[in-house]
């Protein structure tokens, strides 16, 4: 049996619902590891709670189609936590000391899906012409492009001050 359009974009939003709490989880972590510097440190937080409050506008438009998240993990979670668990997997030769530069290239394959996510949800909800949801997401999207943008501008920097630190620790 086809499922209808209205079936389609309430899976899709039930998705989004999933990965927006799923990335939440994984930024506490990140935010933990990232106690040495600050300003990553309350950017993270910031997403953080960014994402709480995203997950919740996720819901809102769920409602707003007379439905409620699913109660079952969605297959977007897990594709989050693949691309997490890939991300710093990749990188397992490394140590603890470049758990920053890891998060931080984690975070930004993090964010790329979620930006894909929600064009696709923009169109979705056009397509199903609800301009409350496309609305929502649109402004999901700007947020999470925001954070991608601070992600690829920042993580030279947390390159190179992991590749100094980790020069000072082999001269001492």
């Amino acid at each position: 049996m086809a499922d209808s359009a209205k079936d389609l974009l309430v899976a899709w939003l039930n998705d989004a619902y999933a990965m927006e709490q799923s990335l939440s989880n994984v930024l506490e972590n990140h935010i933990k590891d990232a106690r040495d510097y600050p300003q990553v440190q309350a950017k993270l937080q910031e997403h953080h709670d960014q994402a709480l409050t995203q997950a919740e506008r996720v819901k809102g438009c769920l409602e707003h189609l007379g439905e409620s998240p699913s109660a079952l993990k969605s297959g977007m979670a897990s594709v989050v936590g693949t691309v997490q668990g890939m991300s710093t997997g990749a990188m397992a030769m490394g140590s603890h000391h470049d758990e920053l530069v890891k998060n931080a290239i984690a975070d930004f394959s993090a964010e790329n899906l979620e930006i894909a996510s929600y064009r696709a949800l923009v169109a979705a909800a056009e397509a199903f012409g609800d301009q409350e949801i496309a609305a929502t997401c649109q402004q999901i999207l700007a947020e999470e492009e925001e954070m991608a943008r601070w992600l690829e501008q920042h993580l030279p920097m947390l390159v190179q001050e992991t590749m100094s630190q980790q020069m000072q620790r082999q001269v001492a």
